[in-house]
């Protein structure tokens, strides 16, 4: 009778109130997913793919010792050839486009023998410094026995199918600060993790209405730079596999301030001045910033900021000779030696106003000045603020027309046919004007 009692003390629903709680229940099961939780989701499963993908990476040190302790290329085409068409039929299995997931593995060979050619150097500046020493030890790469490349092997065949697995099964927007974050060889710098996310990222590659929504989702920003126009954008070094990406300038600096207002990571990709529209084609890049001349003609292919700065052509030769080039018409004759960098605006200048002088088209923008300098030209004719700064850095070098110019030109930046990425740039230009950030740059290039 006790328990009777103690059971009936729980006293039924009634049957409105029970069939209220189930709707309540219902409704509750078929509530959506909240947006923290998708993008808690969406960061757990990128952070999965990207480990893996670091931990690929990290076994080429092994790699790396095993090839160095048997004298054994770096290089091999074949084997190559091997790991790219077993990640084809991978993705094949897995529902994505083979082609697509074949670019994304030529990528990770590229940095792995780039890894391994870090780990090489490094012990072989380890040996020549302990022989110089003269100590008997060997370099760090062969003091323990590095497992065998058979025993290595299965294993990054078994990573790349667990990659292939993730990128086939990832939902949402990558991130590109969280892949810069994971992948931690020190052989990689941030462009190679770009080229990484690019290639990743163009696998069932996501829409997004504009380019800017895609740059502030994936916190990147791609940007096209020549390198060689200072003071815009020039090399710190002479360019070489380890130091090509050391660029400098106003518009590196000005790039790098954009990126920050969109909470993104800006990331330099090469590009020329005779192939620099080309390569916007390409969707490849966001934006080009390279001291770049507000043109029709490229207006035409894409879309040109505001200007943030006014600029015309004028000429710079040795100061000897500063009289005998104070004209165009001085200029314009048969003994004159004119040199002019190939592809930009300086050399659409020279077709159109040069008829007699005989003109050489140099191929580096970065060592045309010692071609004057050196008397093996006499004159070339740029815009003023590059004249500028050559006169700063050459005193042998001077303005033949210091008060004049012979057209009228002004910087801005070019960006693909995208309005509203176009609008957004305006508007942070103009912002950077108006607080002094532009000019802050300019001075910090400009004496």
């Amino acid at each position: 009778m006790t328990q009777l009692s103690s059971i009936t003390l729980i006293k039924p629903l009634p049957s409105r109130s029970l069939f209220t709680a189930l709707v309540f229940a219902i409704c509750l099961l078929s509530l959506p997913v909240s947006a923290n939780d998708q993008l808690n989701e969406t960061k757990a499963n990128n952070q999965l793919l990207y480990t893996q993908i670091n931990t690929r990476l990290g076994y080429m040190k092994a790699v790396a010792r095993y090839k160095w302790q048997h004298q054994i290329p770096i290089e091999v085409l074949e084997r190559d050839r091997l790991v790219l068409d077993k990640s084809m039929a991978m993705a094949k299995e897995y529902g994505l486009n083979p082609v697509e997931v074949e670019q994304f593995f030529k990528v990770q060979i590229a940095l792995a023998k780039k890894i391994q050619r870090h780990y090489h150097q490094q012990w072989q500046q380890e040996e020549e410094s302990q022989q110089l020493n003269n100590q008997n030890k060997q370099a760090q790469g062969s003091q323990s026995k590095a497992p065998t490349l058979a025993e290595i092997r299965p294993q990054l065949i078994s990573l790349g199918r667990e990659i292939i697995a993730s990128i086939a099964s990832h939902q949402g927007e990558h991130d590109f600060s969280l892949l810069n974050e994971s992948l931690s060889s020190p052989a990689l710098d941030i462009n190679d993790k770009a080229q990484v996310f690019a290639a990743l990222t163009s696998i069932n590659p996501l829409q997004y209405p504009s380019q800017l929504d895609r740059i502030t989702a994936q916190k990147i920003l791609y940007v096209g730079t020549t390198g060689d126009y200072e003071p815009f954008s020039f090399y710190k070094t002479p360019i070489s596999e380890e130091t090509s990406h050391q660029v400098t300038g106003i518009d590196i600096d000005l790039a790098k301030h954009l990126a920050h207002s969109l909470g993104a990571q800006a990331v330099f990709l090469p590009t020329s001045w005779h192939s620099m529209l080309d390569d916007l084609a390409t969707y490849k890049y966001d934006i080009m910033m390279s001291g770049i001349s507000k043109k029709l003609f490229r207006q035409q292919q894409g879309l040109m900021s505001d200007i943030y700065l006014e600029d015309g052509k004028t000429p710079i030769a040795r100061c000897e000779q500063v009289t005998k080039f104070s004209s165009l018409a001085k200029i314009d004759k048969a003994s004159t030696r004119i040199i002019v960098n190939k592809g930009g605006t300086n050399q659409k200048f020279v077709d159109a106003h040069i008829q007699q002088a005989k003109v050489t088209v140099h191929d580096s923008n970065v060592t045309i000045f010692d071609e004057i300098i050196a008397k093996r030209a006499d004159v070339m004719i740029t815009d003023k603020i590059e004249v500028q700064l050559q006169m700063s850095k050459h005193p042998e070098l001077c303005a033949t027309m210091p008060e004049e110019t012979l057209s009228y030109s002004s910087k801005a930046y070019l960006m693909p046919r995208d309005i509203i990425w176009k609008e957004y740039v305006d508007t942070w230009l103009e912002l950077a004007i108006k607080d002094g950030t532009v000019d802050k740059a300019f001075k910090r290039f400009v004496q």
